[in-house]
């Protein structure tokens, strides 16, 4: 499976497992569905189908729980080494480096210096930080980029659903 979106590109590549999927890949799976499902920074608010509504979100905290969410991401790669699951071509671990490498770290190294430098010196500290954020100089192009990150970060949650046969907490 080949995402693009703006200007974020990433070939999924996920290993394709026959009826029986080994364990340490479905937990795998699952521990980095998790992480993905639960951060509103990384896949936006449930009920937003085009990732554009970010209302209620202070940008600076989103922008350090998508740095979190990457320190996990990387976690979740050591937890469970290639050589624990299997000397596969298309393991899980290769997706979580793709999705670190092609989209993650591109946006953070573009947005998350400029913005928290901003933020913090620049921005007006008067006022409250919802309305403050807005005076942000290149607010709608962040909102742009960041909207592509949310809707391939979707697409990976959905293709690990089917992929490894989750549960789809957001069904429940």
């Amino acid at each position: 499976m080949h995402l693009k979106e703006g200007s974020f590109d990433l070939d999924l590549k996920l290993v394709k497992l026959g009826a029986k999927l080994a364990e340490d890949d479905r937990q795998c799976a699952w521990e980095l569905y998790t992480e993905i499902v639960t951060r509103v920074a990384v896949v936006g608010k449930t009920t937003d189908k085009t990732c554009t509504n970010f209302e209620g979100e202070i940008l600076s905290e989103s922008l350090d729980s998508l740095y979190k969410f990457f320190q996990e991401s990387r976690g979740i790669m050591r937890r469970f080494p290639v050589g624990k699951i299997g000397a596969k071509k298309d393991h899980l671990g290769i997706l979580i480096h793709r999705m670190m490498r092609q989209v993650l770290r591109p946006f953070l190294e573009k947005w998350h210096g400029d913005y928290r430098h901003w933020w913090e010196y620049q921005a007006n500290q008067k006022l409250p930080p919802l309305k403050r954020q807005l005076g942000y100089p290149r607010f709608q192009a962040l909102m742009a980029d960041w909207r592509s990150v949310r809707l391939l970060m979707r697409s990976i949650q959905a293709e690990l659903v089917k992929t490894y046969a989750l549960v789809d907490t957001l069904d429940q």
